[in-house]
Protein backbone atom coordinates (compact mmCIF):
# COMPACT_ATOMS: atom_id res chain seq x y z
CA UNK A 1 0.00 0.00 0.00
CA UNK A 2 2.30 2.36 0.72
CA UNK A 3 4.49 3.39 -2.22
CA UNK A 4 8.09 5.30 -3.27
CA UNK A 5 9.26 5.78 0.10
CA UNK A 6 12.25 3.62 0.71
CA UNK A 7 14.83 6.54 0.78
CA UNK A 8 12.29 8.54 2.80
CA UNK A 9 11.78 5.66 5.15
CA UNK A 10 16.11 5.46 5.13
CA UNK A 11 15.87 9.63 5.99
CA UNK A 12 14.63 9.03 9.16
CA UNK A 13 11.31 7.69 8.70
CA UNK A 14 9.99 11.43 8.72
CA UNK A 15 8.08 13.76 6.44
CA UNK A 16 6.37 16.93 7.89
CA UNK A 17 2.91 16.78 7.15
CA UNK A 18 1.94 20.75 6.52
CA UNK A 19 0.87 22.80 9.18
CA UNK A 20 -2.44 22.78 7.49
CA UNK A 21 -3.22 19.57 7.75
CA UNK A 22 -2.44 19.47 11.57
CA UNK A 23 -4.51 22.02 11.99
CA UNK A 24 -7.60 21.78 10.03
CA UNK A 25 -11.18 22.17 11.86
CA UNK A 26 -14.51 21.29 10.33
CA UNK A 27 -16.55 23.57 8.19
CA UNK A 28 -19.11 24.15 11.04
CA UNK A 29 -19.78 27.55 11.75
CA UNK A 30 -20.57 26.70 15.44
CA UNK A 31 -17.55 27.37 17.29
CA UNK A 32 -18.25 24.70 20.07
CA UNK A 33 -18.39 21.99 17.08
CA UNK A 34 -14.95 22.90 15.90
CA UNK A 35 -12.29 20.45 16.83
CA UNK A 36 -9.01 21.91 19.46
CA UNK A 37 -6.99 23.40 17.27
CA UNK A 38 -3.59 21.57 16.35
CA UNK A 39 -5.49 18.32 16.54
CA UNK A 40 -6.19 16.26 13.58
CA UNK A 41 -9.66 15.88 11.81
CA UNK A 42 -9.99 12.89 10.20
CA UNK A 43 -12.72 13.80 7.84
CA UNK A 44 -10.63 14.60 5.53
CA UNK A 45 -8.23 12.19 5.24
CA UNK A 46 -9.60 9.63 2.64
CA UNK A 47 -6.74 9.52 0.47
CA UNK A 48 -3.92 6.96 0.05
CA UNK A 49 -1.45 9.79 -0.27
CA UNK A 50 -2.30 11.20 2.67
CA UNK A 51 -2.65 8.34 4.65
CA UNK A 52 1.30 7.50 3.58
CA UNK A 53 2.80 10.54 4.90
CA UNK A 54 0.81 10.19 8.04
CA UNK A 55 2.61 6.48 8.47
CA UNK A 56 5.66 8.06 7.57
CA UNK A 57 5.78 10.70 10.19
CA UNK A 58 4.85 8.61 12.59
CA UNK A 59 8.19 7.03 12.18
CA UNK A 60 10.52 10.36 13.13
CA UNK A 61 10.40 9.72 16.78
CA UNK A 62 12.74 6.54 15.74
CA UNK A 63 15.49 9.22 14.97
CA UNK A 64 14.76 11.41 17.94
CA UNK A 65 12.66 14.27 16.19
CA UNK A 66 9.48 15.60 16.84
CA UNK A 67 8.66 18.40 13.57
CA UNK A 68 8.88 21.24 16.13
CA UNK A 69 13.09 21.43 16.86
CA UNK A 70 12.67 19.46 19.89
CA UNK A 71 14.79 16.57 19.48
CA UNK A 72 18.30 15.95 18.60
CA UNK A 73 21.53 14.13 21.00
CA UNK A 74 18.93 14.35 24.10
CA UNK A 75 16.20 12.31 22.22
CA UNK A 76 18.00 10.11 20.16
CA UNK A 77 17.26 6.22 20.34
CA UNK A 78 20.77 5.68 20.83
CA UNK A 79 20.03 6.52 24.91
CA UNK A 80 23.74 6.84 25.40
CA UNK A 81 22.41 9.77 28.11
CA UNK A 82 19.96 7.80 30.04
CA UNK A 83 21.35 3.93 29.33
CA UNK A 84 24.73 4.79 29.55
CA UNK A 85 25.69 8.37 31.98
CA UNK A 86 25.75 6.78 35.57
CA UNK A 87 25.83 3.12 34.28
CA UNK A 88 29.56 2.80 35.10
CA UNK A 89 30.16 2.82 31.64
CA UNK A 90 30.26 6.68 30.61
CA UNK A 91 31.49 10.59 32.30
CA UNK A 92 29.14 12.80 30.41
CA UNK A 93 32.92 14.45 29.60
CA UNK A 94 33.45 17.80 28.14
CA UNK A 95 33.80 19.97 31.09
CA UNK A 96 32.11 19.75 34.37
CA UNK A 97 30.38 23.12 33.77
CA UNK A 98 28.98 22.18 30.30
CA UNK A 99 25.17 20.83 30.01
CA UNK A 100 25.66 20.73 33.88
CA UNK A 101 22.22 19.02 34.39
CA UNK A 102 23.63 15.76 32.92
CA UNK A 103 26.35 15.64 35.54
CA UNK A 104 23.90 15.60 37.89
CA UNK A 105 21.93 12.98 36.39
CA UNK A 106 25.55 11.05 36.28
CA UNK A 107 25.66 11.92 40.04
CA UNK A 108 21.89 10.34 40.27
CA UNK A 109 19.96 13.42 41.31
CA UNK A 110 18.56 14.84 38.30
CA UNK A 111 16.63 17.91 38.66
CA UNK A 112 12.81 17.66 37.97
CA UNK A 113 12.93 20.61 35.00
CA UNK A 114 15.88 18.69 32.97
CA UNK A 115 15.38 19.81 29.90
CA UNK A 116 16.66 16.84 28.39
CA UNK A 117 14.40 14.27 30.15
CA UNK A 118 11.26 16.47 28.49
CA UNK A 119 12.70 16.51 25.43
CA UNK A 120 12.67 12.66 25.56
CA UNK A 121 9.29 12.67 26.99
CA UNK A 122 7.60 14.88 24.07
CA UNK A 123 9.70 13.28 21.26
CA UNK A 124 8.37 9.75 22.80
CA UNK A 125 4.69 10.90 23.45
CA UNK A 126 4.34 13.18 20.00
CA UNK A 127 5.49 9.62 18.36
CA UNK A 128 2.53 7.69 20.41
CA UNK A 129 0.43 10.49 19.13
CA UNK A 130 1.21 10.20 15.46
CA UNK A 131 0.46 6.37 15.75
CA UNK A 132 -2.75 7.48 17.32
CA UNK A 133 -3.51 9.89 14.39
CA UNK A 134 -3.50 7.29 11.89
CA UNK A 135 -5.62 4.58 13.77
CA UNK A 136 -8.32 7.16 14.09
CA UNK A 137 -8.54 7.72 10.64
CA UNK A 138 -8.26 4.22 9.91
CA UNK A 139 -11.37 3.70 12.15
CA UNK A 140 -12.97 6.91 10.77
CA UNK A 141 -12.63 6.77 7.19
CA UNK A 142 -12.22 4.36 4.49
CA UNK A 143 -9.50 5.05 2.53
CA UNK A 144 -9.61 5.26 -1.37
CA UNK A 145 -8.76 1.54 -3.03
CA UNK A 146 -7.02 0.59 0.34
CA UNK A 147 -7.30 -3.25 0.60
CA UNK A 148 -8.46 -4.71 4.18
CA UNK A 149 -4.85 -6.90 4.13
CA UNK A 150 -3.26 -3.69 3.41
CA UNK A 151 -5.26 -1.58 6.23
CA UNK A 152 -3.80 -4.65 8.86
CA UNK A 153 0.06 -3.91 7.61
CA UNK A 154 -0.50 -0.46 8.44
CA UNK A 155 -2.01 -1.05 11.69
CA UNK A 156 0.42 -3.53 12.54
CA UNK A 157 3.36 -1.28 11.90
CA UNK A 158 1.64 1.88 13.92
CA UNK A 159 1.16 -0.44 17.03
CA UNK A 160 4.65 -1.97 16.66
CA UNK A 161 5.94 1.75 16.66
CA UNK A 162 3.36 2.22 19.64
CA UNK A 163 4.84 -0.32 21.86
CA UNK A 164 8.11 1.05 21.13
CA UNK A 165 7.36 4.56 22.04
CA UNK A 166 5.82 3.38 24.89
CA UNK A 167 8.93 1.17 25.83
CA UNK A 168 11.36 3.33 25.44
CA UNK A 169 9.11 5.69 28.24
CA UNK A 170 8.33 2.66 30.25
CA UNK A 171 12.53 2.19 30.84
CA UNK A 172 13.30 5.92 31.86
CA UNK A 173 10.76 6.64 33.42
CA UNK A 174 8.07 3.60 34.66
CA UNK A 175 5.21 5.08 36.02
CA UNK A 176 3.87 6.56 32.44
CA UNK A 177 0.48 6.85 31.07
CA UNK A 178 0.01 4.24 28.36
CA UNK A 179 -1.90 6.62 25.57
CA UNK A 180 -4.08 4.67 22.69
CA UNK A 181 -6.82 5.82 19.93
CA UNK A 182 -9.61 6.42 22.20
CA UNK A 183 -8.32 9.26 24.52
CA UNK A 184 -10.00 11.98 23.28
CA UNK A 185 -8.91 14.64 25.88
CA UNK A 186 -6.40 17.09 23.38
CA UNK A 187 -4.16 17.69 26.10
CA UNK A 188 -3.64 13.69 26.21
CA UNK A 189 -3.73 13.72 30.24
CA UNK A 190 -3.99 10.55 31.45
CA UNK A 191 -2.82 9.33 34.68
CA UNK A 192 0.44 7.40 35.23
CA UNK A 193 -1.16 5.17 37.74
CA UNK A 194 -0.99 1.94 36.53
CA UNK A 195 1.81 -0.40 35.18
CA UNK A 196 1.80 -0.42 31.43
CA UNK A 197 3.49 -3.53 30.14
CA UNK A 198 0.26 -5.28 29.13
CA UNK A 199 -0.52 -2.82 27.28
CA UNK A 200 2.76 -2.44 25.85
CA UNK A 201 2.86 -6.77 25.23
CA UNK A 202 -0.75 -6.35 23.66
CA UNK A 203 1.06 -3.44 20.70
CA UNK A 204 3.73 -5.87 19.96
CA UNK A 205 1.63 -9.20 20.33
CA UNK A 206 -0.66 -7.51 17.76
CA UNK A 207 2.31 -6.89 15.34
CA UNK A 208 3.64 -9.86 15.34
CA UNK A 209 0.40 -11.65 14.26
CA UNK A 210 0.70 -9.48 11.57
CA UNK A 211 3.95 -8.38 10.11
CA UNK A 212 5.14 -10.15 7.39
CA UNK A 213 8.57 -11.81 8.07
CA UNK A 214 10.44 -9.77 5.94
CA UNK A 215 9.79 -6.13 4.44
CA UNK A 216 11.24 -4.39 0.87
CA UNK A 217 11.61 -1.00 2.68
CA UNK A 218 14.86 -1.11 4.81
CA UNK A 219 13.62 0.66 8.70
CA UNK A 220 10.06 -0.96 8.45
CA UNK A 221 9.63 -3.82 11.56
CA UNK A 222 9.14 -7.48 10.57
CA UNK A 223 7.03 -9.81 12.66
CA UNK A 224 10.51 -11.16 13.79
CA UNK A 225 11.52 -7.47 14.98
CA UNK A 226 8.04 -7.55 16.78
CA UNK A 227 9.17 -10.79 18.40
CA UNK A 228 12.53 -9.46 19.54
CA UNK A 229 10.75 -6.42 21.41
CA UNK A 230 7.93 -8.32 22.85
CA UNK A 231 10.43 -10.83 24.09
CA UNK A 232 12.91 -7.84 25.57
CA UNK A 233 9.11 -6.23 27.14
CA UNK A 234 9.16 -9.94 28.88
CA UNK A 235 12.54 -9.66 30.07
CA UNK A 236 11.94 -6.63 31.79
CA UNK A 237 9.45 -8.46 33.99
CA UNK A 238 12.02 -11.72 34.33
CA UNK A 239 8.90 -13.38 32.57
CA UNK A 240 12.03 -15.94 30.87
CA UNK A 241 9.06 -18.53 30.24
CA UNK A 242 7.36 -16.21 27.66
CA UNK A 243 10.41 -14.59 26.48
CA UNK A 244 12.51 -17.97 25.41
CA UNK A 245 9.83 -18.62 22.66
CA UNK A 246 10.21 -15.85 21.17
CA UNK A 247 14.22 -15.38 20.88
CA UNK A 248 13.70 -19.54 19.72
CA UNK A 249 12.05 -18.27 16.87
CA UNK A 250 14.03 -15.52 15.68
CA UNK A 251 16.67 -17.42 15.97
CA UNK A 252 15.67 -20.36 14.03
CA UNK A 253 14.56 -18.23 11.23
CA UNK A 254 17.79 -18.17 9.82
CA UNK A 255 17.36 -14.44 8.77
CA UNK A 256 20.12 -13.21 10.67
CA UNK A 257 23.47 -13.59 11.92
CA UNK A 258 26.54 -11.60 13.34
CA UNK A 259 28.54 -9.53 11.17
CA UNK A 260 32.32 -11.30 10.96
CA UNK A 261 33.82 -8.08 12.26
CA UNK A 262 32.40 -6.22 15.24
CA UNK A 263 33.23 -3.20 13.90
CA UNK A 264 30.60 -3.77 11.29
CA UNK A 265 28.05 -3.23 13.45
CA UNK A 266 29.01 0.67 13.53
CA UNK A 267 30.14 1.55 9.88
CA UNK A 268 27.30 3.02 7.68
CA UNK A 269 28.65 0.74 4.98
CA UNK A 270 27.28 -1.83 6.51
CA UNK A 271 23.74 -0.51 7.21
CA UNK A 272 20.47 -2.54 7.34
CA UNK A 273 22.83 -5.62 7.30
CA UNK A 274 22.53 -9.37 8.61
CA UNK A 275 22.65 -8.27 12.29
CA UNK A 276 19.95 -5.79 12.10
CA UNK A 277 17.00 -6.69 13.41
CA UNK A 278 15.63 -3.02 13.98
CA UNK A 279 17.79 -0.21 13.01
CA UNK A 280 16.61 3.93 13.33
CA UNK A 281 17.51 5.47 9.78
CA UNK A 282 19.31 7.85 8.85
CA UNK A 283 20.28 10.61 6.18
CA UNK A 284 22.58 13.07 4.73
CA UNK A 285 22.76 15.52 1.73
CA UNK A 286 19.74 14.82 0.79
CA UNK A 287 17.44 17.73 -1.32
CA UNK A 288 15.14 20.14 0.82
CA UNK A 289 16.30 18.65 4.19
CA UNK A 290 18.11 19.93 7.01
CA UNK A 291 20.02 17.36 9.78
CA UNK A 292 16.93 16.53 11.18
CA UNK A 293 17.48 13.05 9.60
CA UNK A 294 21.37 12.61 10.28
CA UNK A 295 22.57 10.47 13.54
CA UNK A 296 21.99 13.02 16.16
CA UNK A 297 23.21 10.68 18.81
CA UNK A 298 26.73 11.81 18.06
CA UNK A 299 26.52 15.60 17.86
CA UNK A 300 28.28 15.93 21.24
CA UNK A 301 30.04 12.60 21.62
CA UNK A 302 33.13 13.49 18.91
CA UNK A 303 36.63 14.29 20.40
CA UNK A 304 37.50 17.52 20.77
CA UNK A 305 40.08 17.54 18.29
CA UNK A 306 41.11 21.08 17.11
CA UNK A 307 44.04 19.29 14.35
CA UNK A 308 41.31 17.40 13.31
CA UNK A 309 38.19 20.06 12.23
CA UNK A 310 36.36 17.87 10.32
CA UNK A 311 36.42 15.27 13.35
CA UNK A 312 36.37 17.42 16.45
CA UNK A 313 33.53 17.65 18.79
CA UNK A 314 32.16 18.45 21.87
CA UNK A 315 34.25 15.59 23.54
CA UNK A 316 31.08 14.42 25.60
CA UNK A 317 30.25 10.42 26.08
CA UNK A 318 33.85 9.51 28.16
CA UNK A 319 34.32 6.04 28.67
CA UNK A 320 35.06 5.33 32.27
CA UNK A 321 37.88 3.83 33.92
CA UNK A 322 36.81 1.03 34.85
CA UNK A 323 35.00 0.25 31.46
CA UNK A 324 38.19 0.21 30.15
CA UNK A 325 39.83 -2.40 32.77
CA UNK A 326 36.70 -4.59 32.35
CA UNK A 327 37.99 -5.10 28.99
CA UNK A 328 41.00 -7.02 30.51
CA UNK A 329 41.51 -10.86 29.76
CA UNK A 330 43.31 -13.65 31.65
CA UNK A 331 45.73 -16.03 29.80
CA UNK A 332 42.95 -17.97 28.55
CA UNK A 333 41.44 -14.78 26.68
CA UNK A 334 38.38 -14.82 29.40
CA UNK A 335 37.05 -11.78 31.61
CA UNK A 336 38.48 -11.01 35.13
CA UNK A 337 34.53 -10.52 36.16
CA UNK A 338 35.67 -10.11 39.55
CA UNK A 339 39.16 -8.63 39.83
CA UNK A 340 39.24 -6.17 36.64
CA UNK A 341 39.63 -3.47 38.52
CA UNK A 342 42.44 -4.42 40.49
CA UNK A 343 44.89 -2.56 38.21
CA UNK A 344 44.12 0.33 35.93
CA UNK A 345 44.99 -0.72 32.30
CA UNK A 346 47.64 2.12 31.30
CA UNK A 347 46.89 5.09 30.58
CA UNK A 348 48.16 8.93 30.92
CA UNK A 349 45.96 10.21 33.69
CA UNK A 350 47.73 12.42 36.26
CA UNK A 351 51.40 12.79 34.74
CA UNK A 352 50.42 16.00 33.93
CA UNK A 353 51.62 19.19 36.36
CA UNK A 354 48.13 20.50 37.86
CA UNK A 355 47.13 24.11 36.62
CA UNK A 356 49.45 24.16 33.25
CA UNK A 357 47.72 25.89 30.37
CA UNK A 358 49.27 23.58 28.45
CA UNK A 359 50.23 20.38 30.33
CA UNK A 360 54.00 19.40 30.96
CA UNK A 361 54.46 16.11 28.89
CA UNK A 362 51.29 16.51 26.45
CA UNK A 363 53.71 15.95 23.62
CA UNK A 364 55.85 13.25 25.38
CA UNK A 365 56.08 10.28 23.65
CA UNK A 366 53.34 7.77 25.17
CA UNK A 367 53.67 3.72 24.58
CA UNK A 368 50.37 2.20 25.01
CA UNK A 369 50.26 -1.39 27.04
CA UNK A 370 51.31 -4.21 24.62
CA UNK A 371 51.97 -6.53 27.43
CA UNK A 372 48.28 -7.08 29.43
CA UNK A 373 45.99 -9.63 27.30
CA UNK A 374 42.81 -7.51 26.64
CA UNK A 375 39.52 -8.40 24.25
CA UNK A 376 40.03 -6.74 21.22
CA UNK A 377 36.61 -4.83 21.19
CA UNK A 378 37.98 -2.28 23.42
CA UNK A 379 39.97 -0.32 20.57
CA UNK A 380 36.54 -0.77 18.51
CA UNK A 381 35.03 0.75 21.30
CA UNK A 382 37.06 3.00 22.65
CA UNK A 383 39.65 6.19 21.90
CA UNK A 384 42.67 6.04 24.04
CA UNK A 385 46.25 7.29 23.57
CA UNK A 386 48.59 5.63 21.48
CA UNK A 387 46.59 4.00 19.27
CA UNK A 388 45.10 4.68 15.91
CA UNK A 389 41.73 6.39 16.45
CA UNK A 390 39.87 4.91 13.28
CA UNK A 391 42.05 6.40 10.14
CA UNK A 392 41.59 9.76 11.88
CA UNK A 393 45.65 9.10 12.98
CA UNK A 394 46.99 8.11 16.46
CA UNK A 395 44.69 9.16 19.61
CA UNK A 396 47.17 12.00 20.81
CA UNK A 397 45.45 12.00 24.34
CA UNK A 398 44.91 14.91 25.84
CA UNK A 399 45.00 17.48 23.41
CA UNK A 400 41.84 15.66 22.31
CA UNK A 401 40.34 15.61 26.06
CA UNK A 402 38.27 19.29 26.95
CA UNK A 403 38.87 18.45 30.64
CA UNK A 404 40.97 15.56 31.15
CA UNK A 405 41.43 15.47 35.16
CA UNK A 406 37.31 16.04 35.46
CA UNK A 407 36.44 12.58 33.17
CA UNK A 408 39.50 10.95 32.44
CA UNK A 409 41.76 10.48 29.40
CA UNK A 410 39.00 8.54 26.92
CA UNK A 411 36.91 9.23 24.01
CA UNK A 412 34.37 7.12 22.78
CA UNK A 413 34.80 5.21 19.25
CA UNK A 414 31.88 3.32 18.61
CA UNK A 415 30.12 5.99 16.81
CA UNK A 416 32.55 7.62 15.03
CA UNK A 417 32.95 7.35 10.80
CA UNK A 418 35.89 7.10 9.10
CA UNK A 419 37.15 9.88 7.63
CA UNK A 420 37.51 8.04 4.08
CA UNK A 421 33.50 8.24 4.83
CA UNK A 422 33.11 11.48 5.11
CA UNK A 423 32.23 12.63 1.33
CA UNK A 424 29.12 9.49 1.37
CA UNK A 425 27.99 9.34 4.74
CA UNK A 426 28.57 12.54 6.34
CA UNK A 427 26.94 16.10 6.27
CA UNK A 428 29.46 18.61 4.00
CA UNK A 429 32.78 16.67 5.78
CA UNK A 430 31.28 16.90 9.31
CA UNK A 431 31.57 13.67 10.56
CA UNK A 432 29.42 14.33 13.46
CA UNK A 433 26.36 14.62 11.63
CA UNK A 434 26.65 11.36 9.68
CA UNK A 435 24.17 8.36 8.04
CA UNK A 436 25.07 5.44 10.48
CA UNK A 437 21.80 3.70 11.33
CA UNK A 438 21.31 3.55 15.15
CA UNK A 439 21.05 0.17 15.96
CA UNK A 440 17.95 -0.55 18.36
CA UNK A 441 18.04 -4.38 17.93
CA UNK A 442 20.68 -6.09 16.95
CA UNK A 443 21.13 -10.16 16.92
CA UNK A 444 23.88 -10.12 19.31
CA UNK A 445 21.47 -8.41 21.69
CA UNK A 446 19.24 -11.64 20.65
CA UNK A 447 21.20 -14.20 21.47
CA UNK A 448 22.68 -12.87 24.96
CA UNK A 449 18.60 -12.54 25.56
CA UNK A 450 18.28 -15.89 24.53
CA UNK A 451 21.29 -16.82 27.04
CA UNK A 452 19.51 -15.51 30.19
CA UNK A 453 16.25 -17.43 28.88
CA UNK A 454 18.07 -20.53 28.75
CA UNK A 455 19.96 -20.12 32.25
CA UNK A 456 16.53 -19.24 33.86
CA UNK A 457 14.27 -22.02 32.17
CA UNK A 458 16.17 -23.99 29.98
CA UNK A 459 19.27 -25.55 29.22
CA UNK A 460 22.67 -23.90 31.13
CA UNK A 461 25.03 -25.09 28.95
CA UNK A 462 23.25 -23.80 25.74
CA UNK A 463 23.26 -20.22 27.22
CA UNK A 464 27.19 -20.75 27.26
CA UNK A 465 26.69 -21.49 23.57
CA UNK A 466 25.51 -18.43 23.14
CA UNK A 467 27.90 -16.38 25.14
CA UNK A 468 30.79 -18.23 22.85
CA UNK A 469 29.29 -17.10 19.12
CA UNK A 470 29.62 -13.50 20.30
CA UNK A 471 33.38 -13.96 21.90
CA UNK A 472 34.58 -16.61 18.47
CA UNK A 473 33.43 -13.02 16.73
CA UNK A 474 35.60 -11.13 18.92
CA UNK A 475 38.24 -13.53 18.52
CA UNK A 476 38.30 -13.69 15.57
CA UNK A 477 37.50 -10.85 13.58
CA UNK A 478 39.81 -7.70 12.42
CA UNK A 479 41.78 -6.32 15.44
CA UNK A 480 43.15 -2.83 15.21
CA UNK A 481 46.68 -2.59 14.28
CA UNK A 482 49.28 -0.01 14.16
CA UNK A 483 50.72 1.61 11.03
CA UNK A 484 49.33 4.17 7.93
CA UNK A 485 46.71 2.22 6.78
CA UNK A 486 44.45 2.48 9.65
CA UNK A 487 41.72 1.28 10.91
CA UNK A 488 42.89 -1.83 10.10
CA UNK A 489 46.55 -1.34 10.03
CA UNK A 490 49.36 -2.99 8.43
CA UNK A 491 51.74 -2.82 11.25
CA UNK A 492 52.00 -5.03 15.06
CA UNK A 493 48.29 -5.25 16.66
CA UNK A 494 47.82 -2.30 18.69
CA UNK A 495 47.75 -4.14 21.83
CA UNK A 496 47.85 -7.46 23.27
CA UNK A 497 44.70 -8.67 22.39
CA UNK A 498 43.94 -12.32 24.08
CA UNK A 499 39.73 -13.55 23.67
CA UNK A 500 38.63 -16.85 23.73
CA UNK A 501 35.79 -19.12 24.41
CA UNK A 502 34.49 -20.86 27.46
CA UNK A 503 35.33 -24.13 26.51
CA UNK A 504 34.64 -26.01 29.74
CA UNK A 505 31.06 -26.59 30.22
CA UNK A 506 28.39 -25.05 32.55
CA UNK A 507 26.35 -27.95 33.33
CA UNK A 508 26.78 -28.10 36.92
CA UNK A 509 27.11 -24.39 37.72
CA UNK A 510 24.65 -22.46 39.59
CA UNK A 511 22.46 -19.83 38.12
CA UNK A 512 24.55 -16.83 39.71
CA UNK A 513 28.13 -17.78 38.41
CA UNK A 514 26.33 -18.36 35.11
CA UNK A 515 24.27 -15.32 35.15
CA UNK A 516 27.68 -13.07 36.04
CA UNK A 517 29.16 -14.44 32.94
CA UNK A 518 26.25 -13.32 30.59
CA UNK A 519 25.74 -10.25 32.14
CA UNK A 520 29.36 -9.59 31.86
CA UNK A 521 29.19 -10.49 28.13
CA UNK A 522 26.72 -8.10 27.79
CA UNK A 523 28.36 -5.17 29.12
CA UNK A 524 31.28 -6.01 26.94
CA UNK A 525 29.39 -6.02 23.74
CA UNK A 526 27.14 -3.39 24.05
CA UNK A 527 28.77 -0.50 25.45
CA UNK A 528 27.90 2.92 24.71
CA UNK A 529 24.77 1.61 22.95
CA UNK A 530 22.66 2.94 25.76
CA UNK A 531 21.36 -0.24 27.61
CA UNK A 532 23.47 -0.98 30.63
CA UNK A 533 21.49 0.96 33.41
CA UNK A 534 18.21 -0.25 31.99
CA UNK A 535 20.05 -3.61 31.84
CA UNK A 536 21.61 -3.07 35.58
CA UNK A 537 17.84 -2.40 36.71
CA UNK A 538 16.18 -5.26 35.07
CA UNK A 539 18.42 -7.53 36.88
CA UNK A 540 18.17 -6.17 40.16
CA UNK A 541 21.55 -5.22 40.62
CA UNK A 542 21.55 -1.65 40.34
CA UNK A 543 22.13 -0.86 43.79
CA UNK A 544 25.04 -3.40 44.20
CA UNK A 545 27.12 -3.01 40.94
CA UNK A 546 26.73 1.10 41.20
CA UNK A 547 27.81 1.96 44.57
CA UNK A 548 31.09 -0.66 43.77
CA UNK A 549 31.60 1.44 40.62
CA UNK A 550 31.29 4.60 42.21
CA UNK A 551 33.60 3.62 45.42
CA UNK A 552 36.25 2.63 42.70
CA UNK A 553 35.51 5.45 39.70
CA UNK A 554 35.62 8.17 42.61
CA UNK A 555 39.14 7.84 43.66
CA UNK A 556 40.44 9.20 39.78
CA UNK A 557 37.05 10.79 39.22
CA UNK A 558 36.72 13.51 41.97
CA UNK A 559 32.60 15.00 41.28
CA UNK A 560 31.70 11.10 42.19
CA UNK A 561 33.22 11.60 45.61
CA UNK A 562 30.01 10.65 48.07
CA UNK A 563 27.76 9.68 45.50
CA UNK A 564 25.41 7.28 46.67
CA UNK A 565 23.06 5.03 44.36
CA UNK A 566 19.45 3.94 45.80
CA UNK A 567 16.33 2.37 45.18
CA UNK A 568 14.67 5.53 43.74
CA UNK A 569 17.64 6.30 41.58
CA UNK A 570 16.42 3.42 39.11
CA UNK A 571 14.04 5.46 37.11
CA UNK A 572 14.06 9.13 36.28
CA UNK A 573 11.78 11.76 37.28
CA UNK A 574 8.95 12.79 35.09
CA UNK A 575 9.21 16.04 33.95
CA UNK A 576 7.79 18.93 35.66
CA UNK A 577 6.81 20.57 32.96
CA UNK A 578 4.69 17.44 31.95
CA UNK A 579 2.95 17.16 35.70
CA UNK A 580 2.01 21.11 35.25
CA UNK A 581 0.77 20.51 31.66
CA UNK A 582 -1.57 17.36 33.52
CA UNK A 583 -3.83 19.43 35.84
CA UNK A 584 -7.53 18.86 35.73
CA UNK A 585 -9.79 20.88 38.46
CA UNK A 586 -6.52 21.82 40.03
CA UNK A 587 -5.53 18.02 40.12
CA UNK A 588 -2.40 16.97 38.55
CA UNK A 589 -3.21 14.20 36.32
CA UNK A 590 0.21 12.65 36.55
CA UNK A 591 1.92 11.83 39.49
CA UNK A 592 6.05 12.41 40.39
CA UNK A 593 8.65 9.54 40.87
CA UNK A 594 9.46 8.38 44.31
CA UNK A 595 12.13 10.16 45.09
CA UNK A 596 11.87 13.42 43.09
Amino acid sequence: MIKNIKNTVKGAMFIAITTALFLSVTGCSDLLDKNPQGTLNPAILTTQNTLDKLVIAAYAGLNGQNGDNVGDWSSSPDNMYYGDLGSGIMHKGSTTGDQNGMLLMEQYKPETNLGVLNNKWRVMYNGVERCNDVLRILNSNEIENLSEAEKIQVISEIRFLRGYYHFEAKQLWNMVPYVDETVEDPMRRVANDRDIWPDIEADFTFAINNLPTSQSDPGRPTKYAAEAFLAKTYLFQQKFSEAKPLLDDVINSGKYNLHANFYDNFNPEQNNGVEAVFQAQTAVNLAGTDLARANRGGDLAYPNAPDQPNLSGAGFNQPTFDMVNSYKTDANGLPLINSYWDTDFKHDQGIYSEGSEVPAGATDEFEPDMTTPVDPRLDWTVGRRGVPFHDWGTHPGMRWIRDQPSAGPYNQKKWIILKAQLDKYSNKGTAKFNALNVNIIRYAQVLLWAAECEIEVGDIDKARAYVNRIRARARDGIYVKLGESAPFGDGPYAANYVVDEYKDSWAGQSKEWARERVHFETRLEFALEGMAFFDLVRWGTAENYLNAYVARESKKIDYLKGVVFDANDRYRPIPLTQIDNSYIDGKPTLKQNPGY
